[in-house]
């Protein structure tokens, strides 16, 4: 919702701000003035990758502080090359903090309509489970077994394949194959 509404407001404040930035910048240091000039490409740099202008302007001002904290009073050889790198590495940390809280994969609780007490819901969420079942008692025990330690009890690869004497390709191999049978068996929806 911010990012819908950030968009509304349009380019206009966010180049003041920008522009205010840079005459600031410009009074601090050579590098944070080069920083302060070259902003604009690096703010749509981080708008294509995050696709919310918050987050770019949020990862812009963290290229800013991580700039000044550099306290370089030189000016930059390859500035254009350097913002970048600072770029790409806010995105990498940004990238593996949202892996770290599975940001990609959570739903907020009101987006997802919860079965409650609607007795459709409940019938569809009765019958999902009961072909889930089904096709988990379809497979074979050992493929069964493996994939119940990997998603249930939530063991690693390379721990279950030291239970069962496997290799670790084989248990990606058994886990894939469940997978795919379970989502067949559910079918598309």
């Amino acid at each position: 919702m911010l990012c819908r509404l950030a968009m509304v407001t349009g380019r206009a404040a966010r180049s003041e701000g920008v522009a205010q930035t840079a005459d600031a910048a410009a009074e601090q240091g050579s590098a944070v003035a080069q920083l302060a000039a070259d902003a604009p490409r690096l703010w749509r740099l981080f708008r294509r990758r995050t696709r919310c202008p918050e987050a770019a302007d949020d990862l812009l001002q963290e290229s800013f502080a991580r700039v000044a904290g550099a306290g370089s009073a030189a000016p930059l050889r390859n500035p254009g090359g350097y913002f970048t790198r600072i770029a790409q590495n806010l995105l990498r940390d940004r990238a593996k903090r949202a892996a770290r809280r599975a940001e990609d994969v959570h739903v907020p609780f009101d987006a997802e309509m919860v079965a409650g007490t609607d007795p459709i819901r409940m019938l569809e969420a009765r019958d999902m489970l009961d072909r889930i079942e089904l096709a988990m008692l379809e497979l074979s025990p050992a493929t069964r077994e493996i994939f119940m330690a990997h998603r249930i009890d939530g063991l690693t690869y390379a721990e279950i394949a030291g239970r069962t004497g496997l290799t670790v390709k084989q248990v990606e191999k058994a886990i894939a194959r469940a997978m795919l049978h379970i989502d067949r068996a559910l079918g598309p929806d």
